[in-house]
């Protein structure tokens, strides 16, 4: 049996006190938002923020689900942009990453010096917003697909995990009449489920997390996501807390809230509660294979 010198011990005790703490700062918050979400207006207005459910209420919920039509198609939204973004990415990563990492793939440096110079210097935002108006995205959900559908880096992660495999695989897939097609779809991407799934979630939490591109490029409020309904949210509530703060009502009257007389900030609460739903449904399927799936594509034997 290891026996642990008095340092080991009193590192291991620190570790455990400093996970604690870090846990408590990130939970923490999260339960603030939940219990807020449950609060009702009342309470919550009286009170301010706390862990205990002094008056529990469904109305910011009943609110977001039934009287918010806007919120309820910025979620469909989201969820289409998150999902084709995600499905494109899989497509063009993988379809890259296998070919660049063929001994035998002619003009092999080329292809591979196309995908680290992106990596390196970026073009900036406005030469951007210039090709996505000069494509004719603007105001299009497309605008948001397609960017997302290429990412070098994971590329680069992908190409490093299929050139560790066995060269005698594919090899003997060849000898059997399987061309790269099959290959890839039949031997690689099955092998590779580790690190594409990491690669999926990564792609899908940016996408769905993603404001700043929907504020560029989407005007329209039928095709906007909602992560930028929560930001009209949210600006409203703070508006809404300087009218209150001058003697004035709390009436909102906006886009995302419509002459509703209402706590905006339980709402709010309540939108950032629905907006990380999906993340915490999907994210322990794929979390076993994090550390799994990063180390295939970022050790090189």
């Amino acid at each position: 049996m290891l026996i642990k010198s008095k340092g080991e011990k009193a590192f291991d005790i620190f570790n455990i006190f400093l996970m604690i703490l870090l846990t408590v700062m990130f939970v923490y918050p999260a339960i603030l938002i939940v219990c807020a979400s449950f609060t009702s207006a009342n309470m919550l207005t009286k009170y301010g923020y706390s862990v205990i459910i002094r008056e529990f209420s469904l109305s910011s919920y009943k609110y977001i689900f039934t009287a918010q039509d806007l919120f309820l198609r910025a979620m469909g939204n989201s969820l289409f942009m998150t999902a084709m973004g995600t499905f494109f990415l899989v497509i063009t990563t993988s379809l890259y990453a296998y070919a660049v990492s063929r001994k035998k793939l002619v003009f092999k440096k080329f292809f591979v010096m196309v995908l680290v110079i992106p990596m390196l210097f970026a073009g900036g935002t406005i030469p951007y917003y210039l090709v996505i108006n000069g494509l004719g995205l603007m105001n299009s959900q497309w605008a948001i697909i397609l960017p997302f559908s290429v990412n070098a880096w994971y590329i680069v992660l992908a190409k490093n995990f299929f050139g560790n495999l066995p060269e005698a695989l594919v090899e003997s897939a060849q000898l059997e009449g399987a061309n790269n097609v099959i290959i890839l779809f039949k031997i690689v991407l099955p092998l590779g489920f580790p690190i594409m799934a990491t690669i999926i979630l990564y792609s899908a939490v940016a996408i769905w997390n993603d404001w700043f591109q929907a504020n560029l490029y989407i005007t329209q409020d039928y095709l906007k996501p909602m992560q930028n309904v929560l930001l009209a949210i949210v600006n409203e509530a703070k508006f809404a807390e300087q009218m209150s703060s001058a003697g004035m009502g709390v009436t909102i009257d906006g886009n995302a809230l419509k002459g509703k007389q209402t706590n905006v900030r339980s709402i709010t609460m309540a939108t950032m509660f629905v907006t990380i739903i999906p993340i915490i449904i999907v994210y322990p399927f794929l979390q076993r294979f994090f550390i799994n799936g990063v180390l295939l594509g970022s050790v090189k034997e």
